[in-house]
């Protein structure tokens, strides 16, 4: 079988990136010839081995879209782009595998297409709408919709909470299957080096991510953060995360885009993980939070949600319980939330291979 999978950027190697990479690598194991289509890429050692498909010199593009009307302007583009990419490449494949928005606008209808639905797309993240913007995200949302449903592919997602996102905006089921996670990679054991009561939040810096709300906690709670994940240089979010450090002597360090390893020494380093996002992405920091033997607090918008809260691996904020409210009650009794990450360790190393994930995906591949 000839697969080719289609995913905006390969840039950087974030979440989606590895979920990509892993699925790759399982499916020419097993005698598939994959091929990966992107607008762009870099020299990653994972990347080694893999057939990656770019534009043509000077035509290769980056984007890290944002909550402004500039972004569709950005959407139009990397639609451009990727559907004369598929046009090109699309009936050279069996099957078209779609990951990040908007790559299932891109996909060739004729084709077969299975969609690995990462977060359904939403540009506005801010913590209130503005009463005339939402008219025209609810637009959005519905060509979104209709654009997708045209396409009939099969959908999958990583967990029930993204289910029930993914069911109310496209009115089709999806199939579950959870990514795998690198858990024997991020349980080996790192030197400890805490200074205090630590947090990190390992997300790309974005409103999406919610970083203030993390900040905000540590300014009550005085205490030191860690964000580990790409920032652009200047944007009106990182000029505002800027100055709500400086106005209120917050202990923070920016460690901007970080590798496997150092992510790892990081999570050693870090009391509790926090991931605080307002979208439904970092399913997979949580978990490699719990392999590390880390306790973790997750927003209940992210895809992960439901599988921590039934199996008990973690902190969930809910309408009752916000971020600073979790910090203290796990500061009050830490031994306790310790505990709990380690039996979140041995949940992981169990259930979470990508040997499961890539065997039930490519049933869904075949079927």
């Amino acid at each position: 079988m000839k697969v080719l999978i289609v995913h905006p950027q390969m840039s950087l190697y974030g979440g989606a990136e590895v979920v990509i990479v892993r699925l790759a690598n399982y499916l020419q194991d097993r005698g598939h010839e994959v091929s990966i289509l992107t607008l762009s890429t870099e020299q990653i050692p994972e990347y080694e081995g893999l057939s990656i498909i770019v534009p043509e010199e000077g035509k290769r593009i980056q984007y890290h879209l944002r909550g402004s009307l500039r972004a569709l302007k950005d959407i139009y583009k990397m639609y451009q782009g990727l559907k004369h990419l598929c046009d090109q490449y699309a009936n050279d494949f069996d099957v078209i595998n779609v990951h990040n928005f908007p790559a299932i606008w891109a996909a060739p209808r004729h084709k077969k297409i299975v969609w690995m639905c990462n977060e359904v797309p939403d540009l506005w993240h801010n913590r209130k709408i503005p009463r005339l913007v939402n008219p025209f995200l609810n637009i959005g949302r519905f060509g979104d919709r209709v654009i997708a449903r045209h396409k009939h592919p099969k959908a999958v997602v990583a967990d029930s909470r993204m289910t029930q996102v993914f069911r109310h905006r496209y009115c089709f089921e999806p199939t579950i299957i959870p990514y795998g996670i690198d858990s024997s990679y991020f349980a080996q054991p790192q030197t400890l080096s805490r200074d205090g009561f630590r947090i990190i939040q390992p997300s790309m810096i974005s409103p999406s991510k919610n970083q203030l709300s993390v900040l905000e906690a540590a300014k009550r709670l005085r205490l030191k953060v860690v964000l580990a994940g790409y920032r652009e240089e200047r944007n009106s979010y990182t000029i505002e995360l800027d100055s709500f450090i400086a106005r209120n002597n917050i202990d923070a360090t920016f460690t901007g885009h970080v590798n496997k390893d150092r992510l790892r020494a990081l999570y050693y380093e870090a009391s509790v993980a926090v991931f605080a996002g307002r979208g439904q992405g970092s399913w997979l920091g949580p978990f490699e939070a719990l392999s590390a033997g880390v306790p973790i607090i997750v927003s209940p918008n992210l895809s992960c949600s439901d599988l921590i809260r039934k199996n008990d691996l973690g902190i969930v904020t809910d309408e009752c319980i916000d971020v600073t409210d979790a910090l203290r009650k796990m500061q009050q009794n830490y031994p306790k939330y310790q505990q709990q990450a380690l039996k979140g360790r041995e949940f992981v190393l169990k259930n979470l291979t990508w040997d499961k994930f890539g065997a039930k995906f490519l049933e869904v591949l075949e079927s």
